[in-house]
């Protein structure tokens, strides 16, 4: 894969604002013949691959801690008040976290620790970064905002319905939102055509999509992949979890702050979920 520098701001970071949990299976090492892929992000900021992730085996994350340089400090003890944090998301799903540091024996310092990931399903896999302190010092590394993705293979999840905002600004929807069930959302790219800006060939600007139920913590997600110095559209599979309504807009912004929305004039696109 080609290098990319690292984008160290949480204005352009895609999905941190899910609510992320915790996946009992990352960091577990206990199984590493299960692993089919390792991906490597080194300290000169390029990333590579190696095997084919693929659903149900692991995928190794090794993580050089010198990308994320900031926000470094001891608590009073001697020991480090800081750490950094992997995050992954598999088709626009919830945000799972896992461990890619460990405490030196002396417990005086963070080392990297080779993370690990356990896709559920085929299709896309983002990945991004987090450092933080106690002193609440905060920065991400996330490749300008579009996230590390990798294609997973397997079976896709089923969604029994799918909305499509078009280029155009048509807005589409095929099959009923059900209780239970998922919606697949695709997100044209030139439906928001400004803050397009481009860092050595690569894109540096990302169009986040939001869903909400009701009145529940916003969720975001993912609606392209850098590609050359564009952005590929990719399907994300939201769960409706429950009945009532569903909310989404989308926001585009690139380094420097370009910012704008596509939200109905503010009034969101509303969906309802039947029982």
């Amino acid at each position: 894969m080609r290098p990319f520098l690292a984008l160290l701001a949480t204005a352009l970071v895609t999905s941190a604002c899910s609510v992320a949990t915790t996946d009992p299976g990352a960091g577990d090492d206990s199984d590493l013949t299960a692993e089919a892929a390792t991906l490597k992000l080194t300290s000169d900021f390029r990333t590579n691959l190696v095997g084919a992730p693929t659903a149900g085996k692991g995928i190794g994350v090794e993580y050089a801690l010198e990308r994320l340089p900031q926000c470094r400090g001891n608590v009073g003890g001697g020991g480090p008040g800081w750490t950094v944090t992997g995050y992954y998301s598999e088709n626009g799903g919830a945000a799972r976290t896992f461990e890619v540091t460990a405490l030196t024996p002396d417990g005086k310092d963070r080392i990297a620790k080779r993370g690990r990931i356990v896709p559920a399903a085929g299709g896309d896999v983002a990945i991004w970064f987090q450092v933080t302190s106690r002193f609440g010092c905060s920065a991400y590394d996330s490749q300008f905002g579009q996230n590390y993705h990798l294609a997973v293979k397997g079976s896709v999840p089923e969604a029994g319905a799918s909305i499509v905002f078009d280029k155009d600004g048509r807005v589409s929807q095929s099959g009923r939102l059900v209780m239970g069930g998922k919606v697949r959302v695709r997100y044209e790219q030139a439906r928001l055509p400004q803050c397009r800006r481009t860092e050595r060939g690569n894109p540096v600007w990302a169009i986040t999509g939001f869903a909400q139920i009701d009145r529940a913590t916003p969720h975001t997600f993912d609606t392209a992949v850098a590609e050359g110095s564009e952005r590929r559209e990719i399907d994300a599979l939201l769960d409706l979890p429950h009945a009532g309504e569903l909310s989404l807009w989308f926001q585009v912004t690139s380094l420097g702050g370009c910012m704008q929305y596509d939200s109905a004039g503010g009034a969101n696109y509303r969906f309802r979920i039947a029982e």
